[in-house]
């Protein structure tokens, strides 16, 4: 498992957090929008999560996926 300062020393993982700082998001959608695999997008949430960088709140089927604001 990697740590947060690897996560964060990929460029597009940082302009995920700014749009997360923006808007609630599914990982599907965040997956799309920087081109990432779910494979790899999964591992820079689980990173982010575990990390208390972002926040995971689940609505139904869907976890969306927000910047921690504490």
């Amino acid at each position: 498992m990697g740590s947060a300062w690897e996560a964060l020393s990929d460029e597009s993982v940082i302009e995920m957090l700014l749009l997360l700082n923006k808007i609630d998001m599914i990982p599907t959608a965040i997956a799309e929008h920087f081109n990432f695999t779910l494979p790899a997008l999964s591992s820079h949430l689980r990173i982010l999560k575990d990390s208390d960088l972002i926040t995971e709140k689940k609505q139904g089927k869907n976890r969306f996926y927000s910047l921690n604001r504490n």
